[in-house]
């Protein structure tokens, strides 16, 4: 129970810096990309219990989503924009639905559950609709201009990260040891890359940082400690 308890503290912290700051946008980019994160971890490592996975991955995209939320309530997208998005995460949420939240949290590949291809909508119709939606529900986003103008670079990486993730699930997996040097490689280019987009307000993009490094060192330390199912 420690991990929930861990992420309220971090997010507290990145908002008070970034409420220090001035600058709403530092805590949205610092707080909205962790989910993917442990997917990753979850799938290449293979050593997290389920349901500690489930809460974690459920608790990390809830704060994304919350704060997608208060992007939109500061732009307001156009009607179009809105369709298309809720059309797209819609599609996401009934996937998940017919699934269950054991087989969407990776089932087969961390709890050991049993290979089960889906043949009920709207599998039959679209390969990954989880994935697909989320990329159609952000790519909505965009049709509206003034969102775009000051938001497309979230969007663009929230995108890209389903987009990544999509190429995880399709790949084979890979050797424990490359895979946390992967994770750790995308952990520390992605705090690099912030600290330069937030370079106008380098000391609270600093403070941030730490803070980003500390999250994910934990995270990667609790995802790779062996079950006791798989060391005995």
């Amino acid at each position: 129970m420690r991990v929930p308890l861990i992420v309220a503290i971090f997010a507290a912290a990145v908002l008070a810096v970034s409420f220090a700051a001035g600058r709403f946008d530092l805590a949205v980019y610092a707080l909205s990309f962790w989910h993917y994160f442990v997917y990753a971890l979850a799938f290449c490592l293979r050593s997290i219990e389920h349901n500690a996975f489930k809460r974690d991955a459920m608790l990390l995209k809830a704060l994304s989503m919350t704060l997608l939320l208060a992007v939109l309530f500061q732009t307001v997208p156009n009607p179009a924009s809105i369709a298309v998005a809720a059309a797209g995460f819609g599609l996401n949420l009934w996937a998940a639905m017919v699934l269950g939240t054991d087989r969407t949290y990776y089932g087969v590949e961390v709890k050991g559950m049993p290979v089960e291809l889906s043949t009920a909508m709207p599998f039959i119709i679209v390969r990954h609709p989880m994935l697909i939606g989320n990329m159609v529900g952000y790519g909505g986003l965009l049709l509206d201009s003034e969102l775009r103008q000051i938001w497309w670079p979230l969007v663009l990486a929230h995108i890209a990260s389903n987009f990544l993730v999509l190429l995880m699930e399709r790949g084979d997996r890979i050797d424990r040891s490359r895979a946390l040097a992967f994770l750790w490689g995308s952990l520390l280019i992605g705090t690099l890359l912030f600290i330069v987009c937030f370079s106008e307000v380098l000391p609270f993009a600093l403070l941030t940082a730490i803070s980003i490094i500390a999250y994910g060192a934990t995270l990667i330390e609790n995802y790779s400690k062996a079950t006791y199912d798989q060391c005995r």
